[in-house]
């Protein structure tokens, strides 16, 4: 039986499927949903719970909730807060953004799927983290966006 890729989803990925914000990366996400997503084990962590968990309107709570619904769920460990925090002493990054990474890493991703445009998705960071990664000898996951497998060979 062949070993199918690891893909880690954060929040942006998971909002985007129902948001009116952007109709191209709302289509991108929903064809990501169909076409990529059957192909990956699919992880999100506590992380991902609690920012749905904050949501205030119920029915895209409900909405949610249902998107990561057989998904499986990362465990939230001591390790992963402190690799986060060397993440943002490294490059500023919020917060939530280092701990999906950090995540992402230590769950032995592959992929770490982001909408993040602004701090995720950006070659510093990549950088960043396989330096930090290569040095402390964890596993370095791939940050993409749903996009990523529709223009090149990412599968």
């Amino acid at each position: 039986m062949a070993i199918r890729p690891k893909l880690y989803l954060e929040n942006s990925v998971i909002s985007m499927y129902d948001s009116d914000d952007d109709p191209c990366k709302r289509g991108l996400t929903r064809l990501f949903w169909q076409d990529v997503l059957p192909h990956f084990d699919v992880y999100i962590s506590g992380f991902v719970i609690d920012g749905i968990e904050a949501t205030d309107e119920p029915d895209v709570k409900r909405k949610l909730e249902n998107l990561v619904r057989g998904f499986k769920v990362l465990e939230i460990t001591e390790d992963i807060l402190k690799l986060s925090d060397i993440y943002s002493s490294y490059r500023r990054l919020p917060r939530m953004d280092a701990r999906h990474i950090a995540v992402a890493s230590l769950g032995d991703m592959d992929y770490l799927v982001t909408w993040n445009l602004r701090h995720l998705y950006k070659r510093g960071t990549q950088e960043m983290m396989c330096e930090i990664n290569t040095r402390l000898k964890i596993p370095i996951p791939t940050i993409v966006t749903p996009e990523n497998f529709f223009e090149e060979e990412v599968m």
